[in-house]
């Protein structure tokens, strides 16, 4: 009897120190220091390198969920608290400049340091990273440079007369592709230009409906494809009811990331930038007149 006793003493001890130290595994697990980062940077103009104290930059997750808007100080600079080993998107703004935003992961390194040199107008976003407790060494990124779209391929011919017709018949229509700059969602000069021309078309024929669609590059992840797509389809259907199209007129089918493609520039192939571009679309079809 007593050896059962002591049989029970023992286990019961056993028991008790298990329990104990998965409490304590616990505990430690909720006082043990998250990983985190920090990124910072200034916002400028890219044109005079002039710093923009007025301008405002937002962090959001992949989805497009914003996780905070700083204005940014009066030296033009901003700092975010950032979890490691994710993916976030960084966005500057300034109401008399073209919004950028760029994409970037954090590694698993606690406490690094990620600093960003945001370039409003046409520009990019240069990253300069640095250890904990180093200073932060700049790291030369390869600069894309948007080529200029010539007028005479982004117009949009209204009226396109293959032969000459009876006035009977209706006019052959045709609504080019509106393009986008690198990493951006929002309309430049020559794609707010294309979009006009468009407005006038559909205000010249009141029973136009189109169909629009909106494409990435491959030049990122499916999910950032994705995510700009979606914002490219949102910004030109928003620009025309804005101008006055209404909404039963226009079918607007959504972002499809980089599945179709124009041209071969997929992920394992080389391409220029101008050939990137062409990827980078909203484009129309004309459902009835």
């Amino acid at each position: 009897m007593k050896f059962l006793i002591s049989i029970l003493f023992v286990l019961s001890i056993i028991t008790l120190n298990a329990q104990t130290e998965q409490t304590e595994a616990v505990a430690e697990a909720s006082v043990r220091p998250k990983c985190t980062q920090i990124v910072t940077g200034e916002v400028r103009n890219k044109t005079t390198n002039e710093l923009l104290p007025q301008a405002e930059v937002v962090l959001s997750d992949t989805n497009g969920n914003i996780i905070e808007t700083q204005a940014v100080t009066k030296d033009a600079t901003f700092s975010f608290a950032i979890n490691c080993k994710t993916d976030y998107i960084l966005e500057g703004r300034r109401a008399d400049f073209t919004a950028e935003s760029k994409q970037f992961t954090t590694t698993d390194e606690a406490g690094k340091r990620l600093k960003l040199l945001i370039l409003l107008d046409k520009g990019n976003i240069d990253f300069i990273t640095g250890a904990k407790g180093k200073e932060v060494e700049q790291i030369s990124t390869k600069k894309i440079q948007t080529k200029e779209i010539q007028f005479e391929e982004t117009k949009l011919k209204e009226i396109k007369s293959i032969e000459k017709k009876p006035a009977s018949e209706k006019e052959e229509v045709t609504i080019h592709p509106v393009y986008f700059d690198l990493a951006s969602s929002y309309l430049n000069k020559a794609g707010k230009a294309q979009l006009q021309k468009i407005v006038n078309l559909m205000k010249k024929y009141p029973n136009m409906v189109v169909e629009l669609s909106a494409h990435s590059d491959a030049q990122g992840s499916d999910k950032i494809n994705n995510w700009f797509a979606d914002r490219r389809a949102k910004r030109v259907y928003d620009y025309l009811l804005k101008k006055g199209i209404r909404a039963n007129r226009i079918i607007n089918k959504g972002g499809f990331g980089a599945t179709r493609l124009v041209n071969n520039c997929n992920k394992d192939v080389q391409c220029t930038e101008a050939q990137h571009q062409q990827n980078r679309r909203t484009e129309f079809v004309i459902v009835s007149m």
